[in-house]
């Protein structure tokens, strides 16, 4: 239940910038932790094939808990950013997107693959402000049809209907 209220309610998107500080961060915090859980998950079942129960923690913590604080950081940066300067513009999600590639450099220690990393997020934060913006949606996704249950097709697949008519569930 608790799940669902956050992933329901708390979106990143929600207000406007320099507003809800915490909701944006909770907002943009579930993605980093439903990532780094499934990365982490193929990580130990895949790749390392952990044995037993705290090497399994250890391998998915070490996934979770940097890109979810890459992602609470970036929040936080943005909002703190906007606060300070006073306008919502491009550079404000620039140097959240600078600050968690300084997270990425201290997770991965790799300079030219932080630097990639970080020139990767601050593209796709370009694109998220540019869509704010401007009303563009990159992937137009419609929460009505990702978040319906469909229990049967939406159409009829059967090849003789049944002569006693359709049931009161169907």
């Amino acid at each position: 239940m608790l799940i669902t209220y956050f992933w329901n309610n708390w979106r990143y998107s929600n207000a406007p910038e320099g507003q809800q500080p915490f909701e944006k961060i909770v907002g943009l915090s579930k993605y980093g932790f439903i990532s780094g859980l499934g990365i982490g998950t193929y990580d130990a079942v895949m790749l390392s094939q952990t044995t037993g129960f705290w090497n399994t923690v250890n391998c998915l913590s070490y996934w979770v808990v940097p890109i979810t604080a890459m992602c609470a950081t970036f929040a936080s940066v943005a909002y703190t950013a906007t606060k300070i300067r006073g306008k919502d513009d491009y550079a404000n999600y620039i140097l959240a997107s600078l600050v968690s590639g300084g997270i990425f450099y201290r997770w991965q220690k790799n300079g030219l693959l932080s630097f990639s990393w970080t020139g990767a997020i601050t593209a796709c934060a370009i694109i998220k402000k540019y869509g704010d913006l401007n009303d563009f949606k990159p992937f137009p996704l419609s929460t009505k049809g990702i978040r319906e249950e469909y229990t049967t097709f939406p159409f009829d697949m059967t090849l003789i209907k049944d002569p006693r008519g359709p049931r009161p569930w169907e």
